[in-house]
C-alpha cells in the first residue's frame, strides 16, 4: 500500500455525541477522530470513559443522537451494521457452540447468499492458514483454548474481506503469556494485509506495542489522538501523562519564576532551573505549575559529586524488577518512583539527591492541566 493511499482518511467521527435518558447522560460529548486508510488505531481509557461506545457506533449497533460519521466520503450514521463492511471481533469471541469452527468461520458468508461452495470453502481455508488454525477446522468450539478461540473469532471477522477491522477488548480473557503471542500475532497480520483496524483496550502496555496512534479517552472526550512516543514524551495535559506510562509519571507541585532566560521551579523541597525556551511562560494562568518527570528520566551520583538542580527524596523501599531496581520514593509528602539500574549501592531507608534529564521534563500549568512544555 502507498503512502498517499495510507495517509487517505478512512474514517471520521464529526462532533459526535451519544446520549441516554433523553440528553443528561453522555456516553461521548462532541467526539472528534480521523482514522487513515491502514492505521491500526487504539481507543484507550478508563472503564466507563466511552471507548466502547465509540466501537458499536463505528459498526452501526448504536446510531449517534448528534454529529456524523463517516467511511471515506459516505455518511454511515443510519446504515445497518451488514452493510458497513466491517469485521468485528468480540471480548468473548462469539462463537456458536453448536457449529464447528469450519462453520463458524463460514457463517457470515452463508449470510451473504450466493456465494459459490466453492468460494466460500476457499475464502474459509485462505484465512485459516493466515491464522495458522487449519488443523481445528472441524473441532467445536468446546474443544478449543482461549487462545485458539481468539484466532477462529479472528478468521470469521477477516473471511469478509472487511474494510475495517473492530477489536473490542479481544485479549481481555487471555492469560499474560498468550496475550503477547496473540498481540503479535495481530499486529503481524494488520501490517501484511494493510487492514485499518481499531482496538478498544484498557491496557496501555496493549494499546502501545500494537497500534501506530493512540486516541486517549476520558469523560467522553478525546484527550489527545498521536503515535505512542509522541502520548509518552509530550503528553497533551496532566490526565494523558497519568495515565500513560507505568510506572506513572512523576508529578511535582510547585510554583516558578522567571530570571533572565531561564525559569526556576521551586517547592518547599526543590530548587531546579529550566531554559526559559522550554517553557511556555505566556499559557500560564498564575506562578502554579506541576514538573513531571519519568521514572527512568531521573539521573544518579555519587553521594560526593552531587550538582544543583537536584530533587531530594527519601527511598522508602526498593522493588527488584530484574533488569532494574524501582525505588519508591517521598520528595516531603509526594510519592515519587525512580527506576534505577542494578547497583552495589544501598538505596533503602536512606534520603537521596537525584538529578533530572531537563530535556525530558514535562510542566504542566496547575490550574489547566495543560502541558506547557516547549521542545
Amino acid at each position: 500500500m502507498s503512502e498517499q493511499t495510507k495517509s487517505k482518511p478512512l474514517i471520521r467521527l464529526e462532533n459526535v455525541s451519544k446520549s441516554y435518558d433523553g440528553g443528561k447522560t453522555y456516553a461521548i460529548q462532541n467526539f472528534n477522530l480521523t482514522i487513515n486508510q491502514g492505521d491500526f488505531v487504539a481507543l484507550l481509557g478508563p472503564s466507563g470513559c466511552g471507548k466502547s461506545t465509540t466501537l458499536m457506533l463505528l459498526c452501526g449497533l448504536y446510531r449517534p443522537t448528534e454529529g456524523n460519521i463517516y467511511f471515506g466520503d459516505r455518511l454511515v450514521n443510519n446504515v445497518e451494521p451488514k452493510n458497513r463492511n466491517i469485521g468485528m471481533v468480540f471480548q468473548s469471541y462469539a462463537l456458536y457452540p453448536h457449529l464447528s469452527v469450519y462453520e463458524n468461520i463460514a457463517f457470515p458468508i452463508r449470510q451473504q447468499k450466493g456465494v459459490p461452495k466453492n468460494e466460500l470453502d476457499r475464502r474459509v481455508r485462505e484465512v485459516a492458514e493466515m491464522v495458522k488454525i487449519t488443523e481445528l477446522l472441524d473441532r467445536m468450539p468446546g474443544q478449543l483454548s482461549g487462545g485458539q478461540q481468539q484466532r477462529v473469532a479472528m478468521c470469521r471477522a477477516l473471511v469478509k474481506n472487511p474494510n475495517i477491522l473492530l477489536l473490542d477488548e479481544p485479549m481481555s480473557n487471555l492469560d499474560a503469556r498468550l496475550k503477547l503471542e496473540i498481540r503479535d500475532e495481530i499486529k503481524k497480520l494488520q501490517a501484511d494485509l494493510g487492514l485499518t483496524s481499531i482496538i478498544v483496550t484498557h491496557d496501555q502496555d496493549e494499546a502501545m506495542a500494537i497500534s501506530n496512534k493512540i486516541a486517549v479517552i476520558d469523560d467522553g472526550i478525546v484527550q489527545q489522538y498521536a503515535d505512542p512516543n509522541s502520548l509518552y514524551d509530550m503528553p497533551k495535559n496532566l490526565f494523558v501523562a497519568s495515565f500513560i506510562g507505568s510506572p506513572p509519571m512523576n508529578f511535582l507541585e510547585g510554583e516558578v519564576e522567571v530570571f533572565g532566560d531561564k525559569v526556576k521551579f521551586k517547592n518547599d523541597q526543590d530548587d531546579i532551573s529550566l531554559p526559559l525556551a522550554m517553557v511556555d511562560v505566556d499559557r500560564l494562568t498564575s506562578s502554579k505549575v506541576t514538573l513531571g518527570a519519568r521514572p527512568h528520566h531521573f539521573i544518579f551520583y555519587d553521594d560526593q559529586d552531587v550538582p544543583g538542580n537536584t530533587v531530594r527524596v527519601h527511598v522508602e523501599y526498593v522493588e527488584p524488577l530484574g533488569k532494574e531496581l524501582l525505588l519508591k520514593c517521598h520528595s516531603g509528602t509526594t510519592p515519587v518512583r525512580i527506576l534505577s539500574p542494578l547497583t552495589d549501592r544501598e538505596f533503602e531507608g536512606k534520603d537521596i539527591r537525584v538529578g533530572l534529564q531537563r530535556s525530558m521534563i514535562n510542566i504542566f500549568d496547575s490550574e489547566t492541566g495543560e502541558n506547557i512544555t516547549i521542545r
